[in-house]
C-alpha cells in the first residue's frame, strides 16, 4: 500500500512509445486503482474476478466484480482454470468450486472435475457399444485390465473460454492387429491403445483410424487414408498423438508422430536458385518417422466398428528432415507446445495455427503464425541430389512472425496476443504490428485480456491495477483536476526546404524509425527526414510513395509498376523475390525483385511465364508440354 502514493503523478503522465504501431496520442489512458491483486480473470460486460484485496481494511480472499462492486466469495481463495465460456475454477485448499463468471455465484457441484468425471461416464456407456473397443467384455467395458479401460486427458485449450472437449485414450477388450495397434510389424497383441477426442455430452471423435496422410516413395506423393494402409511401396503403421493445439468451431488441431515403411526423405526444399546437394543435422533422414498437423472435424463422419471417426482428418506435414526451410521452421516451433517450454500457447484464428511464447528471455513476447497448404511447390531430391522435378507437397508452414517488448501478455477470447510493457498495452490482431490500444502506469506489469473492452491489468506484488471501465472514469477524474503539459511540437512538421520532420505525443523527432499515421506507414530517415521512393531498411527493400498525390511517403503494399517493370511487396511493404503465388496464380520475381515472363530457368527447370507474368502450366507452348506444377516435361 505504500507505493501508491508515490503514483499519483506517475499516473498522470501519458508515456508515448516509437514503437507502437498508432501514435500514442491515439490510444486511450486508463486511470489507477487502488487493490492489490495476486492473479485476475477478466470478462466480458466489465466483470472480473481476482484474488487479492480492495483496501488494507479488506479480508485477503476471492472477490468478484460484477461492473460496479465487489462481492468477497467466502467459500474459496484461489483460481484455477477458465471453463466454458463463462466459469472459472476455484479453490479452498483442495476443496474444488466452480464460479459462474455472469453472475457471480460460486458452488461446489458441478466442478470441473465433476464435469470431467460425468464425460468420462458418458463416453465409456458409448464406446462400450462398439466392437472397435469392447467386442469381448461390453458391460464390462471401462473397468480396467482386460477389460479396456478409459481415460480423460487435458480439456482442449486448457485454461481459455470456449467449446469443451477432451483428449482421451482407450485401451481395448480384445486382440487386434499391429498396425492398429501403432506397431511395425505383422503380429497379434492383446490390446490396442486409440486416441480420440470427446465433449461434455459424450459425443466423441475416434482420431486413431483416419489420416489422409501424403508421403514420398522416391516418385510421387502418396496418399495413405487410414492406419494399417499400404499404397505404393508406403505403409502407415502408426499415428501418435504428440499434442493438441487447439480448436475453432468447426475442427480440433493436433500434432502427431507417424510411423511411415518406406517412405523416402530429405526430399523436399522450396524452390529457388540453392546448392544442388544438401548435407548436415538439417536434412538428415528421419527413417521411418514423419511429423504432421492434422485438422480433424469436430463432426461425427463414418463409423470403423461401430466406433465414431471424424468427418474428415487432414494430415500436413511439419518434420523437419523435410529441407524445406519453411516446414523445418514451424516444426521447430511446434515442438515449444511438444516439449511445453517458453509458456508457449496455440490459437487458431481463421484456420491458421498462431503460437506465441516467451522470447528474449523473457522479456518479449513473440508470435509465429504457420499456415496449412495442401498445393505447396517443392523440389525433388534423389541421394541429396536435386532433380528437375516438382511435386506438390501437404505441409504446414510458417508464414511470418511479430514480436514485442512485454512484461506480461494474454490471449483474448477472439485469439488476439496482447502484451503490458512500460505503460503500453497493446494489441496484435492475426500477426499484425502490435497497436497500443491502451496507456495506464508504467509500474502495471500483470495482465488479463477477455476483449478490448474488458481486461484487467495490475501490478505483482504491488498496490494497483485498472481496468477498462474503471481506469477511463478514473482517467476523466484524473483530468478534471490537473492540467498536463503539452509538449511544444507534435505530429508532421514541414521543413523550409519541403521535407518533413515527424514528432511523436512527448514532443520528440522521429529518426531511423517506422511511424504508423491514420492507419498508413512512413518511415522517417537518419536526419528525420520521411523517406520516399526505394528505401533498403534491415536488409529488405520497401517502396515508399514519392509522388505529391496527398500519400507522399506512404509504404505501398501488393502489386507495384515502377518505370514500365512490375515488383510485388507483401504485406509487411518488404519486396518479394521468387516464386509467388498470389491468389492461386504462381509468378516469378528475380532477385532485383523484377516480375519475370517468358522463358525462365530455376535450379535446372525450365518455365514459361505468361507476358502478365502468370506461370503455364498443364499446356503447350510453342511445342513444349509443361506439366501441373509448371515445369518443362
Amino acid at each position: 500500500m505504500l507505493k501508491r502514493a508515490n503514483k499519483v503523478i506517475s499516473l498522470l503522465v501519458a508515456t508515448a512509445s516509437i514503437m507502437s504501431i498508432v501514435p500514442a496520442m491515439a490510444a486511450e489512458r486508463l486511470g489507477t486503482k487502488e487493490g492489490t491483486i495476486e492473479n485476475a480473470v477478466a470478462f466480458k460486460d466489465g466483470k472480473y474476478i481476482y484474488e487479492g484485496y480492495r483496501t488494507d481494511d479488506d479480508e485477503s480472499g476471492l472477490y468478484y466484480n460484477s461492473g460496479t462492486k465487489d462481492k468477497h466469495l467466502d467459500d474459496a481463495s484461489t483460481l484455477g482454470i477458465k471453463y466454458g465460456d463463462k466459469y472459472v475454477q476455484a479453490f479452498d485448499g483442495s476443496d474444488e468450486y466452480i464460479v459462474d463468471l455472469s453472475t457471480g455465484k460460486i458452488s461446489d457441484e458441478d466442478t470441473v472435475k465433476d464435469l470431467t468425471d460425468t464425460a468420462e461416464t458418458k463416453l465409456i456407456t458409448k464406446l462400450k457399444k462398439t466392437d472397435r473397443y469392447a467386442q469381448n467384455s461390453r458391460s464390462d467395458f471401462g473397468k480396467g485390465g482386460s477389460f479396456g479401460e478409459v481415460k480423460l486427458g487435458n480439456k482442449v485449450n486448457s485454461n481459455k473460454f470456449g467449446d469443451v472437449w477432451f483428449e482421451y485414450s482407450a485401451t481395448t477388450s480384445q486382440a487386434i492387429t499391429v498396425a492398429e495397434n501403432y506397431m511395425n510389424s505383422q503380429v497379434t497383441t492383446p490390446q490396442a491403445v486409440y486416441y480420440g477426442y470427446t465433449n461434455n455430452s459424450g459425443t466423441y471423435l475416434d482420431a486413431s483410424y483416419n489420416a489422409n496422410i501424403y508421403a514420398y516413395n522416391g516418385t510421387k506423393m502418396v496418399k495413405l487414408k487410414n492406419v494399417g494402409d499400404t499404397e505404393e511401396g508406403l505403409t502407415l503403421n502408426s499415428v501418435i498423438p504428440m499434442a493438441t493445439l487447439g480448436q475453432d468451431d468447426k475442427y480440433i488441431y493436433r500434432v502427431v508422430k507417424a510411423n511411415i515403411s518406406g517412405a523416402v526423405h530429405k526430399i523436399l526444399k522450396t524452390s529457388g536458385p540453392d546448392s544442388t546437394t544438401y548435407n548436415g543435422l538439417d536434412y538428415n533422414p528421419a527413417g521411418n518417422t514423419l511429423y504432421y498437423i492434422q485438422r480433424i472435424s469436430k463432426t461425427q463422419g463414418d463409423k470403423e466398428k461401430d466406433a465414431y471417426l471424424p468427418k474428415t482428418t487432414d494430415s500436413y506435414e511439419i518434420s523437419g528432415a523435410t529441407g524445406n526451410d519453411d516446414v523445418k521452421n514451424a516444426y521447430i516451433v511446434i515442438q515449444k507446445i511438444i516439449s511445453n517450454s517458453d509458456n508457449a500457447v496455440a490459437t487458431i484464428v481463421d484456420g491458421a495455427i498462431y503460437i506465441s511464447y516467451d522470447s528474449d528471455g523473457g522479456d518479449k513476447v513473440t508470435t509465429e503464425k504457420i499456415v496449412l497448404k495442401s498445393s505447396e511447390k517443392l523440389n525433388t531430391y534423389n541421394n541429396n541430389i536435386k532433380l528437375d522435378t516438382k511435386i506438390d507437397g501437404h505441409v504446414a508452414k510458417k508464414d511470418d512472425d511479430e514480436d514485442t517488448d512485454a512484461k506480461a501478455w494474454s490471449i483474448d477470447v477472439d485469439g488476439n496476443v496482447w502484451a503490458i510493457y512500460n505503460g503500453s498495452i497493446k494489441k496484435s490482431t492475426k500477426l499484425g504490428d502490435f497497436k497500443t490500444i491502451y496507456t495506464c502506469d508504467r509500474s502495471l506489469d500483470k495482465l488479463d485480456v477477455y476483449d478490448e473492452n474488458n481486461l484487467i491489468a495490475w501490478e505483482d506484488d504491488g498496490g494497483a491495477y485498472t481496468t477498462v471501465q474503471e481506469g477511463k472514469k478514473q482517467a476523466v477524474d484524473n483530468a478534471s483536476t490537473v492540467v498536463i503539459p503539452k509538449p511544444s511540437k507534435t505530429g508532421w512538421d514541414q521543413l523550409a526546404d519541403g521535407s518533413w520532420n515527424f514528432y511523436d505525443s512527448t514532443g520528440t523527432k522521429v529518426v531511423n524509425n517506422w511511424i504508423n499515421v491514420g492507419g498508413i506507414w512512413y518511415y522517417l530517415n537518419s536526419s528525420g527526414a520521411m523517406a520516399t521512393g526505394w528505401q533498403q531498411i534491415n536488409g529488405a527493400w520497401y517502396y515508399l510513395n514519392p509522388f505529391s498525390d496527398g500519400n507522399k511517403g506512404a509504404m505501398k503494399t501488393g502489386w507495384i509498376n515502377d518505370n514500365g517493370t512490375w515488383y510485388y511487396l507483401s504485406s509487411s511493404g518488404a519486396m518479394k523475390t521468387g516464386w509467388l503465388n498470389d491468389k492461386g496464380t504462381w509468378y516469378f520475381l528475380s532477385s532485383s525483385g523484377a516480375m519475370k515472363t517468358g522463358w525462365i530457368n530455376d535450379g535446372g527447370t525450365w518455365y514459361f511465364l505468361y507476358p502478365n507474368g502468370a506461370m503455364a502450366a498443364n499446356t503447350i507452348i510453342n511445342g513444349y508440354r509443361l506439366s501441373s506444377s509448371g515445369a518443362l516435361a
